[in-house]
């Protein structure tokens, strides 16, 4: 069974390389291509989030939604604490590379969970979460990405002015 809502957010997750989307922007993964770990660690001000730490944020809500959808057990990501990891100490290339992996690993399973979802169930209430369906839950997971997407556009953008002073 098909059902057209459930076809858009996977169009939205799986977004091929150089596609537009709507809002014409990348994906969370194509925003992340160049940047190195300096810029990934840098803060816009202390109490503010880096790139980094936004990564390892929409990892961890990557892996939630596909915990609700495929029943992956709690506790079960692999950093701490859970909603906004701490970047690695020390920070360094090889850190970031392998975050941007648990990024991109969380997204295939996030993704391989939509489409194994029975869109019969879409209206469905979420058991975890019964003030939300199923469609809602998806929903935001893309218009999460999407939000942080373009923060760390605009961070990118900031920090590359900031260098050039």
């Amino acid at each position: 069974m098909s059902d057209a809502r459930l076809e858009r957010v996977i169009h939205l997750l799986e977004a091929t390389s150089g596609q537009d989307l709507w809002f014409g922007g990348a994906t969370v993964m194509g925003s992340l291509r160049g940047v190195p770990w300096e810029t990934a660690a840098w803060k816009p001000a202390p109490d503010r989030h880096s790139i980094w730490e936004l990564v390892l944020h929409i990892a961890y809500w990557k892996y939630s939604v596909t915990r609700n959808l495929t029943g992956v057990p709690h506790g079960s990501f692999p950093r701490s604490p859970a909603n906004f990891p701490r970047v690695p100490s020390p920070a360094n290339a090889a850190a970031w590379e392998k975050d941007r992996r648990l990024l991109k690993d969380q997204h295939a399973e996030l993704c391989a969970g939509v489409r194994a979802f029975d869109p019969a169930k879409l209206d469905e209430p979420v058991p975890e979460k019964p003030k939300w369906s199923w469609l809602d839950l998806l929903d935001g997971i893309v218009m999460h990405d999407t939000y942080h997407t373009g923060q760390i556009q605009l961070m990118k953008r900031l920090h590359r002015s900031l260098q050039q002073g």
